[in-house]
């Protein structure tokens, strides 16, 4: 507790910001003397940052120190821009690797990008702290990734499980042996869904599989340390449940994720991720059931967050006005494809244009006037987030 009242006295004096929040619900830092005092913080919402960042740019007047003294600035869809205020495990993801047995031992295989949004790095900086080998792979080139892999006998992976698929698929192509050919012996998955029948398929090849979550804005959140059901919450971070509308802390049901952080420089206080999720039953507080879906119109989408607002913007410069996503899961691979309404055929840049917004490349579909349900949402998620009972 007087780690979080130090943060919320130092947000409160440096971060107009955070302050203007606390002013308007007549608030002062000396009335958060308890954990459940929280709750009387208006919940900042995720989705709320753009246009915040955008009155007030570039950090909608939340971060304290300025933006010439930071490491680095990343840009993830919304726009949001993300600060890294210091080096070394800013994100606080060496807990959870660590968990999941990565240690200066390895040489791992960083397949998440460098460009722009911030997850290369996370993971690049969490290892670095364990004294882990780090290749920064990116993404895509599988059969580069592969080779790399054999040539370089890496011993671990980080990245999404839906990559990671395609890699084993390349890996069996070409008849290769694991524990002769590739030495890969861990894996850690984040920012998708990992189904049992993914983990099956690396477990079979002797491969042990963790899975974590976390954002782009607040870093680490919660990790699989199979020392209990569900998701350990990071021991870097206050994770409550609320009530979406409310804001108010619940015990069972699902809800918000809504986060606190003990980052002075960049101090998100009430952060509501819009991921919707519960409590372990018996574990309150402590597990959480892990990512049942959003709360908003972003879906997340091979492991970027895509947003009606976004679509619309790109498509309507482009002359598109009636257009309609759909989001399935087939073959461990999120497949996103995007109806939209024309007499014409579709301007040849138009996936380019989407890619370089949502970073996500969509298969674009023409489809007759009056195909689109006007009545549906403009971005439908039929994928299932149950993915094991708990």
């Amino acid at each position: 507790m007087e780690s979080l009242k130090a943060v919320i006295q130092y947000a409160y004096n440096h971060a107009d910001g955070f302050r203007k929040q606390m002013d308007k619900a007549g608030l002062g830092p000396e009335d958060i003397h308890l954990k459940k005092d929280l709750a009387k913080i208006p919940v900042l919402k995720k989705d709320d940052l753009p246009e915040a960042q955008k009155e007030n740019p570039p950090f909608g007047h939340l971060a304290t120190i300025r933006t010439s003294d930071m490491a680095r600035i990343f840009m993830s869809p919304g726009p949001i821009y993300d600060p890294q205020t210091h080096e070394k495990d800013f994100w606080r993801f060496s807990e959870a690797l660590l968990a999941a047995g990565f240690s200066e031992k390895d040489i791992v295989q960083n397949t998440f990008s460098y460009h722009l949004s911030p997850a290369g790095f996370m993971f690049d900086s969490a290892l670095r702290e364990l004294g882990a080998t780090v290749i920064p792979a990116g993404t895509g080139n599988r059969e580069l990734q592969i080779q790399v892999m054999k040539d370089l006998q890496v011993t671990g992976y980080v990245g999404t499980p839906s990559f990671f698929s395609i890699l084993l698929d390349a890996i069996e192509e070409k008849d290769w042996t694991f524990g002769k050919d590739i030495h890969l012996k861990k894996a850690f998955f984040i920012a998708e869904m990992l189904t049992a029948e993914m983990r099956k398929r690396c477990e079979e090849k002797a491969i042990s599989v963790f899975e974590g979550y976390g954002t782009a804005d607040c870093g680490c959140l919660a990790y699989e340390d199979k020392l209990g059901p569900g998701l350990k919450i990071s021991s870097s971070a206050i994770v409550q449940i609320c009530d979406p509308l409310t804001g108010d802390e619940l015990i069972t049901g699902e809800g918000e994720v809504v986060v606190t952080l003990f980052d002075k420089s960049y101090p998100l206080i009430r952060f509501g991720t819009g991921d919707l999720s519960r409590w372990v039953e018996g574990h309150e507080g402590v597990r959480l059931a892990g990512v049942l879906g959003r709360i908003s119109d972003g879906v997340k989408v091979k492991g970027m967050f895509v947003r009606e607002k976004q679509l619309a913007l790109v498509l309507e410069q482009a002359g598109y006005s009636s257009f309609q996503g759909i989001i399935k899961r087939e073959n461990n691979q999120d497949i996103f494809e995007l109806f939209i309404e024309s007499d014409t055929d579709l301007q040849t840049d138009l996936g380019e244009k989407l890619q370089d917004v949502i970073r996500v490349s969509p298969i674009l579909t023409k489809v007759k006037k009056g195909h689109v349900d006007r009545n549906e949402k403009r971005l439908i998620d039929q994928r299932s987030y149950e993915l094991k009972k708990i």
